[in-house]
């Protein structure tokens, strides 16, 4: 039995993290490039929408991964608070992201699993480019303190880059897509493992076949307790596979959310369904959570922050 975290939780936080006494404190200003194409050697290029603080230097750098036919105008609410806290987000735009809210047209492509591995691969490894394509912006981005967020399908593909290894549908081989550069982290939702799934999810979702044994930490997982989006018999204790079967000792955590949904209490907004899913108390809970832990796996010899994640992780699982 995992521990949740409820709303008297989500409460103690964001109070904990508010000024009462200092009065009130200017928004930060926060700049959005979008978009922004970049040849990373396919036909079109890659597009990307990146957010930053108008102020400030040697800012880490999250790479946000979207889900199934989402796309890099989404997540805003969390992208947000990312950046106020000093990060800069790059969303891609994935093979089968929706483009102004439609879907791509024709067929899923059943390479798309792959392909975003590669582009988000090459974003981590290709940060001169990247940055470089926003004036004044490259100087500004400690390239050595990388991240990644991967919300449903996207939590897949994070997962991947941090050493989870996929048995290629293909090939019927293991297919190591690790990383280095990336540091961290965060899965919102992400699948499990192929074997949970009903026959008809194995045939739209082969590439669901993953050995989390060889994932390395720092990982946080986030999941809502009562996310059912798969249909499965086993509810949204399939989305946490990729902690139960990982190594203990790489600093894997688990946070389940009490009540909440898919969206977990709203990182795209509050209309995403189910209705009432979002709530101030759940993405106060999210935001925090995944921002200090973050700076804490980006930051290993920061003892500030790393204090700030202790605060959070004694009430969460984590091996």
């Amino acid at each position: 039995m995992y521990r949740r975290i409820g709303l008297i939780a989500a409460l103690a936080i964001t109070i904990a993290t508010t000024p009462t006494d200092a009065g009130p404190i200017a928004a930060p200003r926060i700049a959005t490039v979008d978009p922004v194409v970049v040849d990373d050697g396919s036909a079109g290029g890659l597009t990307l929408r990146i957010s930053y603080l108008v102020t400030g230097r040697k800012m880490p750098v999250v790479i946000l991964s979207h889900g199934f036919h989402l796309s890099r105008e989404d997540y805003q609410p969390l992208v947000r608070s990312m950046v106020a806290a000093g990060f800069v987000v790059i969303q891609p735009d994935h093979p089968d992201a929706s483009i102004d809210g439609f879907a791509p047209p024709g067929p899923s492509d059943p390479d798309s699993w792959r392909k975003r591995i590669a582009q988000v691969r090459w974003i981590a490894g290709h940060q001169g480019i990247v940055t470089g394509s926003v004036p004044g912006l490259r100087a500004r981005v400690d390239a050595d303190r990388i991240a990644v967020v991967g919300h449903s399908f996207g939590g897949h593909t994070a997962e991947t880059v941090m050493g989870a290894t996929v048995i290629d549908p293909a090939s019927g081989k293991p297919m190591h897509a690790d990383e280095p550069t990336i540091k961290a982290a965060v899965l919102l939702s992400p699948p499990g493992h192929e074997d949970g799934l009903t026959d008809n999810w194995k045939r739209q979702s082969p590439y669901l076949k993953v050995d989390w044994s060889t994932m390395r930490g720092p990982v946080l997982t986030i999941v809502g307790g009562n996310d059912n989006v798969w249909a499965l018999p086993q509810g949204p204790v399939w989305l946490t596979d990729g902690y139960r079967r990982s190594q203990p000792g790489r600093g894997i955590c688990l946070m389940t959310v009490a009540g909440a949904g898919h969206y977990i209490g709203g990182i795209d907004g509050p209309l995403r369904p189910p209705t009432g899913d979002a709530t101030p108390a759940r993405l106060a809970l999210v935001r925090t959570a995944v921002v200090t832990f973050l700076q804490a796996g980006l930051y290993p010899g920061d003892t500030a922050k790393a204090k700030a994640w202790t605060a959070i992780r004694t009430r969460i699982d984590c091996k």
